[in-house]
């Protein structure tokens, strides 16, 4: 994991890159949010890791990326100067689950249809790997969703354990689709696009197409950590990568 971390500091020698343990995430929490330290305390491990990304590129801006991932391409050659955020693509079920709808939402706003295998939005975004300038409005709003789905008993008593949905990458896909469809855009229009294009910048928010934070600029382990691992789902994991 070193040789992974490292990977950031030698392509992007102009930018500061810091690594936080819980620790550290939790003395911001008490430092800059002690709003939401009440909240934060109350979820698991993961659910905290998911809040305080969030929270602290809402606050200082810049880019945050998981531990089990690798920079492949210095950070200049795929974020420009004028870019206000960077979303990557997580899931595109279009095809697989074509006549997907809601069949419910959150307190939140949230969508979801419990009817399908996949039951989050047929789109999913990145929270893995992104990219905002401070203060953006997509990451201030999935701060207070997540703030709201700690609290509402469909995840504290029905779905426990639906973490992508309540704090993870469903919750900001969430808060996108409510932000495109804002300005006469949709999640399903950006994928189509992207299948012949390697980005589109709509209102200063640049996305990029699912193989950037897959493989191409970044290199995703996707380790899984809100999952109870195996010693073979790991190794299948790692030794598609390995080098």
């Amino acid at each position: 994991m070193r040789r992974w971390i490292a990977s950031w500091v030698q392509q992007n020698p102009d930018w500061h890159v810091s690594f936080n343990d819980d620790t550290d995430c939790l003395a911001f929490i008490q430092e800059v949010y002690p709003a939401h330290l009440e909240t934060y305390l109350m979820l698991t491990p993961v659910e905290r890791s998911d809040f305080w990304r969030v929270l602290v590129v809402l606050h200082h801006g810049g880019l945050y990326s998981d531990a089990d991932t690798i920079c492949r391409k210095p950070l200049s050659d795929w974020i420009a100067p004028n870019d206000e955020a960077v979303i990557g693509i997580d899931g595109d079920y279009l095809r697989k689950f074509p006549d997907w709808h809601p069949s419910g939402h959150l307190k939140s706003g949230g969508a979801y249809n419990l009817s399908y295998r996949w039951r989050d939005n047929i789109v999913a975004f990145s929270n893995w790997t992104f990219a905002f300038k401070p203060g953006h409005a997509i990451l201030a709003e999935t701060a207070r969703r997540i703030e709201i789905n700690a609290h509402d008993p469909f995840f504290t008593q029905d779905h426990p354990d639906w973490t992508i949905k309540k704090t993870g990458p469903g919750v900001l896909t969430d808060v996108i689709y409510d932000w495109l469809s804002d300005r006469g855009h949709t999640a399903p229009d950006v994928v189509r696009h992207l299948q012949s294009a390697r980005s589109m910048v709509i209102d200063g928010v640049r996305f990029v197409d699912r193989p950037a934070l897959h493989h191409r600029e970044v290199l995703h382990f996707g380790m899984g950590s809100w999952k109870a691992p195996t010693i073979q789902h790991t190794w299948r994991k790692l030794s598609k990568y390995w080098y």
